[in-house]
């Protein structure tokens, strides 16, 4: 009878390293694509297609995330409810708030993607209808990242913004304007203005 259920467990334990080892592949080869896309999208020179890419590289990535919360959250569960190992009461409590903050975490992450997928989304249908804003403003901080980085954030007085490229170099403490799109703030021409 003993032998029967040591076989038993050590049987569940095999299904679920099985679940584990699937749920970690699946988050890698997702994070791979996404980077791979973003890593793609720095050789584009259509802004629209930029767009495209760029949210597709971030929605795999985020799915990444999340599927690798899911990992944590399944483990956590497993050794909460099942507890394979035995282990004392104490320590399934920790357990159990760490998968408590794992959740608020998941969920938090759930939110967050959610809601720059909607605004990018949004940008994709402004920038196909011809809707964004013009307006002059002043630049206050300039970060163009590192070397490989085709990308420039840009502080102003609005926010700050996303320029994909840069067509000549932005300087701090001058007016420039900025046409963009609303939701993400991502920049789609800039000009200087003289005075």
């Amino acid at each position: 009878m003993r032998k029967k259920s040591i076989e038993l467990n050590k049987e569940q334990n095999e299904k679920r390293l099985r679940i584990v080892k699937r749920f970690l592949i699946i988050a890698g080869i997702i994070a791979i694509i996404g980077s791979g896309i973003i890593a793609w999208n720095r050789s584009v020179t259509d802004l629209y297609t930029a767009f495209v890419l760029d949210f597709i590289g971030m929605s795999f990535l985020c799915v990444g995330a999340l599927i690798l919360c899911s990992f944590f959250l399944y483990l956590i569960f497993v050794i909460v409810v099942f507890n394979p190992q035995r282990i004392k009461k104490s320590s399934v409590i920790k357990f159990a708030l760490g998968g408590i903050v794992t959740l608020l975490i998941t969920i938090l992450l759930l939110l967050i993607t959610t809601n720059e997928a909607r605004k990018s989304i949004q940008d994709m249908k402004d920038y196909s209808n011809g809707e964004w804003q013009v307006k002059d403003l002043l630049v206050t901080d300039v970060y163009r990242g590192t070397r490989r980085s085709t990308g420039v954030l840009i502080e102003t007085s609005e926010g700050d913004m996303k320029l994909h490229w840069e067509s000549f170099l932005i300087y701090e403490g001058q007016k420039y304007r900025f046409t963009y799109l609303e939701a993400t703030n991502t920049i789609l021409n800039v000009e200087v203005i003289r005075d």
